[in-house]
């Protein structure tokens, strides 16, 4: 206990002294009586039990941490590869294959886009079945394309994906073609 007063700090220090003094005194005048005593044995048996407790606890929380740290690198990873694999302009095109094969998918693209817009200003007599009777052919040419996209990304250099896309291309201009053939003669 620390008894000071401003101005006195002298006086407080020995002040100070003296307390401890006679608090001294008075444990070794008294040793016998606090060395006599012990806690009772329910005491120690509560304590042990609760350092084994802590002990066990220390080895699930490393193990939980070891347990969270893995799922964690996992999630991380796979964060990782489907944000490599989904991102938009992730896929693979001719185009990114060679500057010859950038040429050649210039010209289909711009064959198809003409198609469609020839298509697109055409007056349909029937406007809703002969648009969806279109639209479903179209998409089922699409989905060929995106799986020929899939199959040229993890096959870059295979001669067989390549032809496959080009006739895709080639397939949707004759599509297009014998449509706006029919087309116009009605």
């Amino acid at each position: 206990m620390t008894l000071t007063l401003p101005g006195l700090s002298d006086c407080g220090r020995s002040l100070k002294i003296k307390i401890m003094d006679k608090l001294e005194k008075i444990i070794i005048n008294n040793r016998n009586s606090f060395d006599n005593l012990e806690p009772n044995d329910e005491h120690l048996e509560r304590l042990e039990a609760r350092l084994n407790n802590f002990n066990k606890n220390n080895n699930y929380s490393f193990a939980y941490f070891l347990k969270a740290a893995s799922v964690t690198i996992l999630i991380a990873i796979s964060s990782l590869f489907i944000y490599n694999n989904l991102k938009p302009g992730n896929t693979k095109t001719l185009s990114n294959i060679s500057p010859e094969y950038h040429d050649v998918e210039t010209y289909y693209l711009a064959q198809v886009n003409s198609k469609i817009k020839q298509i697109n200003n055409i007056n349909f007599q029937d406007n809703n079945s002969q648009k969806e009777l279109l639209k479903k052919e179209f998409t089922g040419l699409n989905s060929i394309y995106i799986n020929l996209q899939k199959e040229l990304k993890t096959n870059p250099n295979d001669k067989r994906v390549i032809n496959a896309i080009i006739n895709n291309y080639q397939m949707k201009i004759d599509i297009l073609s014998n449509i706006l053939d029919f087309l116009n003669t009605i």
